[in-house]
């Protein structure tokens, strides 16, 4: 009997033992897991918050757009390293943040340009063909085929773009041939200024074109061959944060394989404009 009654209490205190084991274990995973996510780095974003179809507002206050999309999906490919916020911006201000180390990414469409690669590492993975075109309304003139056709013409370009810098190369060669109106307009506000007359031209690309068309009910017309080629890119700081510039690549990469731009660029731009490098 006493026996039985030791074999009795050996068992619940064996099965206590036990249950108390497997609480344990729950709680490590639980930790471990809480442990895993915490390990994650948080990554900031410079991006625009009023460059549609790239970067922008919705109608529910939220950064959208075709760039953002396109980071939201390395961000699910990398769910295990990184967390990204996204900072919205105007385009000279995404590129302060980054400059600054405000930010560790910045995407708004950046093509090359010298002066941006002096002072930024660009990804590896083209976001956006942007072959410049010279836009215009023709029922205020004609279409002009190159820089030369600008002469006495005014023509609008965004602040700190490469369009911008590329007007202005062409006019430190030729002093005067045309005038920059500089801003930081929205599609609505750009097309206004062509049709009103505000400006005769400015620089931009097809998809571009074919949004304000499409969106405004316009004739715009562009150049018939492109005044310079070229496609965007994302930002990194010039750093030793070599695994974050690697494995971002690296994403953008498989989702440039496997459809994901494409889809994306059909969704936002209304077309297929992904680059083929």
């Amino acid at each position: 009997m006493k026996n039985t009654r030791l074999t009795t209490i050996s068992t619940a205190i064996l099965a206590t033992v036990i249950s108390l084991g497997s609480l344990s274990a729950c709680g490590s995973s639980s930790s471990a897991g809480s442990e895993s996510g915490g390990n994650q780095q948080e990554i900031t974003i410079a991006t625009g918050n009023d460059g549609k179809p790239f970067c922008s507002m919705n109608e529910d206050g939220e950064l959208d757009g075709y760039d953002i999309a396109i980071m939201k999906a390395v961000e699910q490919k990398l769910s295990k390293y990184y967390k990204f916020t996204f900072e919205g911006s105007d385009f000279p201000t995404s590129l302060s943040n980054l400059s600054s180390g405000k930010a560790q990414i910045a995407a708004y469409e950046y093509e090359n340009n010298a002066e941006r690669k002096a002072k930024f590492t660009y990804g590896t993975v083209g976001l956006t063909k942007w072959d410049t075109l010279i836009i215009s309304d023709p029922s205020n003139g004609k279409v002009y085929q190159s820089f030369d056709d600008l002469k006495g013409k005014k023509v609008y370009v965004t602040t700190a773009t490469n369009q911008a810098a590329m007007a202005e190369s062409y006019l430190k060669e030729h002093p005067d041939a045309f005038k920059l109106t500089y801003g930081t307009y929205s599609n609505e506000q750009i097309v206004q200024g062509l049709t009103s007359g505000s400006y005769d031209a400015t620089l931009a690309p097809q998809y571009s074109l074919d949004l304000w068309n499409n969106a405004f009910h316009k004739g715009l017309k562009g150049s018939d061959k492109a005044v310079n080629k070229s496609s965007s890119y994302i930002l990194f700081n010039k750093s030793d944060d070599k695994d974050l510039i690697d494995r971002v690549n690296k994403a953008m990469a498989e989702l440039k394989k496997d459809g994901t731009f494409k889809k994306l660029s059909e969704q936002y731009y209304g077309a297929d404009y992904v680059p083929e490098d």
